[in-house]
Order: structure tokens, then C-alpha cells, then sequence
């Protein structure tokens, strides 16, 4: 039975991680295994058969959860972008309370807290207007340019999933990798459904490799980082998180792959999108209203006391 449970709670943080603005590591915190996760990964080396025993069933619970749900979202990115990418950018922007609540749970906010945000904004959407063009739609001709792109993605990806209120997938996003991410996910299922035709692999072995290269690098090193700075800089990184967030929701509508499907943008349309979005922002305030509530709780506890 506990197998099970963290297959299921596996299945859950993988569907989570793979949709923009739902936060695996917030719902880690709600199935109360984050702390065990972050242990089980730091201590993988140390005390490798106790960390393998926790791993190994959320992580094929997580390969499932992101087959599925990534395979879903592509087809939804590929006949209805727009409104796709709207309910995503709801979704992350539905998670900017709770980043708040996070930010200001050990130290009152100060202006330099607001000024990082803003610098933090003000580099992400500079980054996304100044990156240069992809040829092609989804997924992006492959080079090396894309293969860097694929591994430093991934890191930062695999290294934010460890943070509460941060979507991996939300990063992806940022890189300008998720509807290539999505579409290869897809292809992958098609894969697992005729496994002898080998002729599938080559698309999914050139995004796989380097993604997962910069993935696991950013399990093992990166995180660790993240972890240092929340350690000691905790509300100057959740406020500067806070700032790439805001700029990510640029991202999405700045970014060409939102419009792909549409051939002129009509008033139905953006009707249909506005109420996408805001049936985004209310999902991941539904999802985040527990931590935020136990975040006020304690902060109210520890100021009584």
C-alpha cells in the first residue's frame, strides 16, 4: 500500500510538473512528502537504497503522470493555442499569491525585495524580446544551438521543481521549449503504443538527450544551489522568483507558438481566452489556498507566541 501511495502521489507531482503554474513542489507540501523528496535526492549517494526506495515509485508514478497529461496538453496546444496558453498563464499567475505568502513568511518586506522582483521581471522580459527567432513550428529544427537550449532548460526546469509555487514546466516555458517538450511526449506515447517501429526514435532520442542530460544535472547540482540560496537569501529569491513569474506571464502571450493555431485574432476568441485564463488563475488559487492558509497560520502562531 505505501507503494501504491507514492505511485499515486508520483502520478500527481508528474501531471503537476508538466502543466505551467501548478506547482509539483506545492503539492508535495500538501501530500506531505516534500521534506522526504528533497532528503531522498541529497541523500542519494549517502544512503542510496533508503533514497531508491522512496525515488523509484514516485518517479514511475511521475513518468505517467507527465505521458498522459503532456500528451493531453499538445493536443490542446495544436487545435486551440491560444486559449491553451491563456488557461496557463492563469495558472501562473493564480500562483503569484502564494509565492507572496512564501516570500514574506520569514522577513518583512522591504523596497530592495520589490526592486529585486522588478529587476527580475525586467531581465526575463528583456530575454524573451531579445531571443532570437526559431524556423519552423513546433518541435524546432534540430542543431546544437537547440541541444544547449534543451540542457540549460531542463536544469533550470529539474532545479525549480524543487521550489514551492514554481512550475518546471513554467521554466520550459520561459526557454521557449514546452510545445517542443509537449510534442515529444506525444511521440513518445505513439512510440509505447507500436514499440517495434524504430524509425519513432530518432526525433524522441534528440530532445530526450539533452533534456534529460540538463534534467539531471539540475536534480543533483542545481538543486542544491536553489536550496542555498532559500537557505540563506530566502525572501530576496522567492521575491526575485516572484518577478520572473510576472514576466513569464509576458512570455506567453509575447511568444508566436500562443497564436499558431488561429489564422486572425476575433472577439470570441479573446472572450474564449480571457475566460480560459481566469479559469487558470482560480485552479492554481484552489491549489495553493492550502499552503497559503498553513503559511498565515504559522506566521500568526509564531507572532502570538
Amino acid at each position: 500500500m505505501q507503494h501504491l501511495f507514492l505511485i499515486l502521489t508520483g502520478l500527481v507531482l508528474g501531471a503537476a510538473n508538466i502543466v505551467p503554474g501548478i506547482s509539483g513542489a506545492t503539492l508535495a507540501v500538501i501530500f506531505r512528502v516534500y521534506d522526504r523528496l528533497i532528503d531522498s535526492i541529497n541523500s542519494l549517494f549517502s544512503e542510496t537504497k533508503k533514497s531508491l526506495k522512496f525515488l523509484i515509485p514516485v518517479g514511475i508514478g511521475m513518468v505517467i503522470g507527465i505521458l498522459v497529461v503532456g500528451t493531453v496538453l499538445d493536443g490542446f496546444f495544436d487545435r486551440f493555442s491560444f486559449q491553451t496558453s491563456a488557461f496557463i498563464a492563469g495558472l501562473v499567475a493564480g500562483g503569484i499569491p502564494f509565492l507572496y505568502v512564501q516570500a514574506t513568511s520569514q522577513e518583512k518586506k522591504r523596497p530592495i525585495h520589490f526592486v529585486t522582483a522588478i529587476i527580475a521581471c525586467g531581465v526575463i522580459i528583456a530575454l524573451v524580446i531579445l531571443m532570437p527567432e526559431r524556423n519552423g513550428p513546433a518541435p524546432y529544427e534540430f542543431d546544437m544551438g537547440m541541444a544547449i537550449t534543451l540542457f540549460f532548460g531542463g536544469m533550470a526546469a529539474a532545479a525549480a521543481m524543487i521550489v514551492p509555487g514554481v512550475s518546471g514546466a513554467m521554466v520550459l516555458m520561459l526557454f521557449g521549449l514546452l510545445p517542443t517538450v509537449m510534442h515529444t511526449i506525444s511521440l513518445v506515447t505513439a512510440y509505447l503504443a507500436s514499440p517495434l517501429d524504430f524509425g519513432q526514435l530518432g526525433p524522441i532520442i534528440q530532445i530526450a538527450i539533452p533534456l534529460g542530460l540538463g534534467i539531471l544535472v539540475g536534480i543533483l547540482v542545481a538543486s542544491k544551489l536553489i536550496a542555498f540560496l532559500l537557505k540563506r537569501f530566502f525572501t530576496i529569491t522567492y521575491f526575485a522568483i516572484i518577478g520572473m513569474v510576472i514576466g513569464t506571464i509576458f512570455a506567453v502571450f509575447y511568444n508566436e507558438d500562443t497564436y499558431a493555431s488561429i489564422e486572425y485574432m476575433t472577439v470570441w476568441i479573446m472572450v474564449f481566452g480571457l475566460i480560459a485564463f481566469v479559469c487558470g488563475m482560480v485552479i492554481a488559487l484552489l491549489f495553493g489556498r492550502r499552503p497559503v492558509e498553513e503559511k498565515i497560520e504559522e506566521k500568526n502562531t509564531d507572532e502570538v507566541q
